[in-house]
């Protein structure tokens, strides 16, 4: 399996895009921004089983999301409980440090600790709300998307809509719980770092 940064984020703009790649898969996780490399991604691998996931509906990670689904045909999954903010601005901030994100649907939903495949890659989703309402992050084999709830040396903020500090707590605790040291974090800002690095160095683990 390979993870490639796709678009490196940009301040308030969009987040990073990653994409993930085997021999019968592709997914592109988080496009808040449509580019050409983010579709040839998809086309140049039209052989194999595609998907676009979100981990939540922040206007930086979804800003890509309608446009990639539109030019390449390939269908969009997020979180159940947070697809209601792809068509809510006061929710997904759209239109306020971006131009305005047209309203879509997904066209999948995931449930918490739901496990599915594209193609050859098994997925497992777990539900992490305390950034948003209903946020996901993803394992592929060793490799977590965290999104915006876990970053090197520090986690998400918690004074957006939908944000709950409360909430955020207990869903650091749970992933400290369930992953090894050896998980590989990819997080929407910022540079990749451990399950074991946050645990050690974080001063919000602690």
């Amino acid at each position: 399996m390979e993870v490639k940064l796709l678009l490196k984020g940009h301040l308030a703009t969009y987040s990073n895009c990653y994409g993930v790649l085997t021999d019968k898969a592709a997914i592109v996780v988080d496009p808040g921004k449509y580019t050409l490399e983010l579709a040839d991604f998809l086309k140049s691998n039209a052989d194999k089983t595609r998907l676009i996931l979100i981990t939540h509906a922040h206007y930086d990670h979804i800003g890509g999301a309608l446009e990639l689904r539109e030019k390449t045909g390939v269908k969009i999954a997020i979180g159940k409980n947070e697809e209601f903010a792809l068509s809510d601005k006061a929710f997904n901030l759209s239109g306020r440090f971006t131009p305005a994100i047209p309203a879509f649907n997904a066209d999948y939903t995931i449930e918490d600790e739901e496990e599915f495949t594209v193609g050859d890659i098994t997925v497992k989703a777990f539900e992490t709300p305390g950034h948003t309402v209903g946020g996901m992050c993803y394992l592929m084999n060793d490799n977590l998307f965290s999104g915006d709830m876990l970053f090197y040396e520090t986690v998400g903020r918690v004074d957006l809509p939908g944000g709950d500090i409360n909430e955020m707590k207990q869903s650091l605790d749970r992933m400290m719980w369930i992953f090894d040291d050896e998980i590989k974090v990819y997080s929407g800002h910022g540079e990749e770092t451990t399950i074991g690095h946050e645990r050690k160095y974080n001063p919000y683990l602690r």
